[in-house]
């Protein structure tokens, strides 16, 4: 079950960002959305082959204080970040090719 949850936060961080970095690249919020959405999966799984496991953790741990006890809440965190970010350059890649087209 935690593996689809891993999942869809990836899913639900590109397609939050997705839009937005579209929108900035001047390109279709639709298009922005389905970049956005397959870029989020798209990282997910290009991280779990990197290797990429918990970053998050020893990086923002110090800072967070009592929330690095909570593993599970880091890893949440690291499964949206990885599909903001991966579903964020999809759609702003996206939206550079629609505007030139």
């Amino acid at each position: 079950m935690d593996a689809y949850v891993a999942l869809l936060l990836s899913a639900l961080g590109g397609t939050v960002f997705g839009p937005i970095l579209v929108r900035v690249a001047r390109g279709d919020a639709t298009a922005g959305v389905v970049a956005g959405l397959l870029g989020g999966v798209a990282a997910h799984y290009g991280a779990a082959a990197l290797g990429v496991g918990e970053v998050l953790g020893p990086v923002l741990g110090p800072m967070l204080g009592e929330t690095y006890g909570r593993p599970d809440l880091m890893r949440h965190a690291q499964d949206f970040l990885e599909g903001a970010i991966g579903g964020g350059a999809a759609a702003w890649l996206t939206g550079l090719v629609i505007r030139k087209a």
